[in-house]
């Protein structure tokens, strides 16, 4: 993993988590950086959620501490005093201001903090804050994940290599409209606070507001970005040359983050694209998307290697758009099985193709010049054996 000048990480174990596993991180830039952020848009919010829609309105952040194996959600006025008394004693050993950090959690919901388990690992967090620390960070962040996921990229700005790295963590709980995940973007390259913003909402758009594992919807969804402006370059705006150039290594990045968080998807054996295209307008596929994605006989059958296109057509059927059914095509992969609404399979070929790990599935519905995508996973039963029992 890269060094992002100016960020100092670390990870280690407080004992949040019962099996000594990392579940504190800590990342810390050495001067304010610029800020932007997206959170969940669950109505029930994580506590850190709030503190951290409250303080990065100041559009700067120093320092981000996360901690994994409890989420602090509704958790009442303890949650929110346990969750500032954090901040308060992590900025006091710093010796920075107590708005420049943002909490973030993520794990079980309704348990409190253990607070003092998070007091008393505050100073050994501090002591191992390193240029080389963001891989324990990534591991410390990490719940069901079965592998850290992390995705770096260098870039040059008028003759300066910038670098932009991402951490995040994810599995279960996935869902369009931010997924229960959290990421963390750090980048030394100077860019001006609203461009921040605008290409980190787009690039979140384009990559974890389109990934579905089981639909549901998380209550402590965090993607935060840092620019430091370590590099001294001239601060990019949006009309600048080096903005579209920075908004798509940004959206390479967290395609990449998000794309593993499916891969991982709590059991998952399948990475699959629905694409839809040829609709009136982009609403209308996004609908039959994200109903497509979702479905868990669809799920079931891309687990079972089972080419049930039916199932495909039923659920576009009944995402409330209306098309005409004796005009649609079908592809699994490049291989066309429906055509005007009748089914063309050669099953051994299709077969082939449901076999891999990732594959692609296009609905065409010839109705217009619109079109929009998700990736999506299977549902397996080690989902179910994981669910059923994560708290106990």
């Amino acid at each position: 993993m890269m060094r992002i000048p100016g960020f100092l990480s670390c990870g280690i174990s407080s004992g949040i988590k019962k099996n000594g596993k990392k579940d504190l991180a800590l990342i810390l830039s050495e001067v304010p950086a610029k800020a932007a952020a997206v959170f969940t848009t669950n109505v029930v919010k994580a506590v850190p959620v709030l503190i951290g829609m409250e303080r990065v309105k100041s559009g700067v952040c120093q320092a981000v501490l996360v901690n994994s194996g409890n989420a602090n959600v509704s958790t009442g006025k303890r949650g929110l005093r346990d969750a500032i008394a954090t901040t308060k004693l992590l900025a006091r050993k710093l010796r920075i201001d107590e708005s420049l950090v943002i909490p973030s959690s993520t794990g079980v919901i309704g348990v409190y903090l253990p607070i003092e388990k998070i007091k008393n690992a505050i100073p050994e967090l501090v002591s191992k804050l390193s240029e080389d620390g963001l891989m324990d960070a990534c591991k410390a962040i990490m719940t069901t994940d079965k592998f850290p996921k992390y995705a770096s990229a260098q870039i040059d700005i008028d003759g300066k290599t910038g670098t932009i790295c991402a951490i995040g963590k994810g599995a279960g709980m996935i869902a369009p409209n931010m997924a229960t995940m959290l990421c963390f973007i750090l980048t030394d390259i100077e860019i001006e606070r609203k461009s921040l913003v605008k290409a980190l909402k787009k690039s979140v758009d384009i990559s974890f507001n389109r990934i579905i594992v089981d639909g549901d919807m998380s209550t402590n969804d965090t993607v935060l970005m840092l620019s430091n402006g370590f590099l001294g370059n001239k601060s990019i705006k949006e009309r600048d040359k080096n903005y579209k150039k920075l908004e798509k290594i940004l959206v390479q990045i967290t395609s990449q983050i998000a794309e593993m968080i499916v891969r991982d998807g709590e059991g998952a054996t399948k990475v699959v694209k629905i694409l839809v295209k040829r609709t009136k307008t982009q609403k209308e596929a996004e609908q039959i998307a994200r109903v497509i994605g979702s479905s868990l006989l669809v799920k079931t059958a891309f687990y079972g290697e089972d080419a049930n296109w039916g199932r495909v057509l039923a659920a576009a059927g009944r995402a409330g758009v209306k098309f005409n059914p004796e005009k649609v095509d079908l592809y699994f992969g490049d291989r066309k099985v429906v055509k005007n609404g009748v089914e063309i399979m050669d099953e051994k070929e299709v077969n082939h193709i449901l076999k891999q790990t990732n594959f692609s599935i296009t609905l065409d519905l010839k109705s217009g010049k619109s079109s929009y995508f998700v990736i999506a996973g299977d549902i397996t039963m080690d989902y179910l054996r994981l669910n059923a029992h994560y708290r106990t």
